[in-house]
């Protein structure tokens, strides 16, 4: 399982990175990377939007650790 991570960091406040819960997780990277690649087209507002492709704000796709047990449940 894969989780979207939305990566910044502040002169002042140093780094931040935090899950974008509401894009939910995915089965493989592939699909996160293609998440991804929509949210920024279609569902960033104009600010986020700014953040991202001035290189401010990056979006990269994590492995959830321990999500290896819900693989084996199915």
């Amino acid at each position: 399982m894969w989780n979207i991570i939305a990566v910044l960091s502040g002169l002042l406040t140093g780094p931040e990175a935090y899950a974008v819960t509401d894009a939910g997780i995915f089965k493989s990277e592939e699909s996160c990377k293609a998440a991804i690649t929509e949210a920024v087209n279609s569902k960033l507002d104009e600010e986020t939007k700014a953040q991202y492709e001035g290189g401010y704000r990056q979006f990269v796709c994590v492995r959830i650790h321990g999500a290896e047990m819900l693989d084996s449940a199915e």
